[in-house]
């Protein structure tokens, strides 16, 4: 009889495939530090097992980066080789363990940090676990992970960014969102057009960007209603938590034929 592996789909890191998520449950997807040089902070994560059947668990760092289009997909590395990678930081035990059915095991973690902190450090820890099914009278080794994101990031942050590079493309208006900080940034991006004289005609909300530092990320505003000849502000706001925010207003001109145009922008 063949044995073959079959590696499934990464998950939790807020998303896990049916599965995993049948099998296993993390309490703490995601682990968010705000640090000064020379901290060490402890903690734990909580792992369930759902089913009756006892789980042997693996637990192991990797690092991760955002990938474009940057809507949140990543890049898995090997620990220690992403900038910014926080493998050095951050010890845990146990590395594995076996979770009896319907039982419970907590992981703990401590995070060392050294005495100047500059920049915004991540990873993610996994918890990997294997076992044998049969497909096609072949057995097969499924491997199922989920973890739990790390974001370590200094008390004095930098939060910075731009909204540049517009453009039009159909009915769509096109723009940059350029992080200029030391962490990563996840914008929550909502717009407006409004009239000369202040009414508003319309509202959207664009997707999430996932946005390390020094990286630009494209951003698409589709302009659903046809708008009538005049002169038009569009407003683009992007929240970055915390009270801090990042605005945009373009001008916006539609001529007598419908056909709009790019008229000015100014922060």
């Amino acid at each position: 009889m063949n044995i073959k592996v079959l590696c499934l789909g990464l998950c939790a890191l807020g998303i896990l495939n049916a599965q995993a998520q049948a099998q296993l449950y993390i309490e703490q997807a995601k682990v968010t530090l705000s640090v000064s040089g020379g901290e060490h902070t402890n903690g734990s994560i909580l792992v369930h097992n759902t089913t009756s059947d006892s789980i042997s668990v693996r637990v192991y760092w990797e690092d991760f980066e955002y990938k474009a289009p940057y809507d949140g997909g990543k890049n898995f590395l090997p620990a220690g080789t992403a900038p910014g990678s926080a493998s050095q930081w951050v010890s845990f035990s146990p590395q594995e363990f076996t979770i009896p059915g319907f039982g419970q095991q907590k992981i703990d973690y401590t995070v060392t940090v050294p005495s100047v902190i500059q920049e915004g450090h991540y990873g993610v820890l996994f918890f990997e676990r294997s076992s044998l099914s049969k497909i096609n009278n072949d057995e097969v080794n499924l491997v199922t992970r989920l973890g739990s994101l790390f974001f370590i990031e200094p008390n004095n942050k930098s939060k910075k960014a731009v909204i540049q590079d517009i453009d039009l493309k159909g009915n769509s208006l096109t723009v940059n969102f350029v992080n200029q900080g030391n962490v990563i940034l996840i914008p929550h991006t909502t717009y407006y057009i409004m009239q000369t004289g202040g009414l508003v005609l319309l509202r959207g909300e664009a997707k999430n960007l996932y946005v390390s530092p020094g990286v630009s990320a494209p951003l698409e505003i589709p302009l659903k209603k046809q708008l009538n000849p005049g002169q038009y502000t569009l407003v683009v706001n992007s929240d970055l938590d915390e009270g801090d925010v990042v605005v945009k207003e373009i001008g916006l001109n539609v001529d007598a034929s419908g056909q709009l145009a790019i008229e000015s922008a100014q922060n």
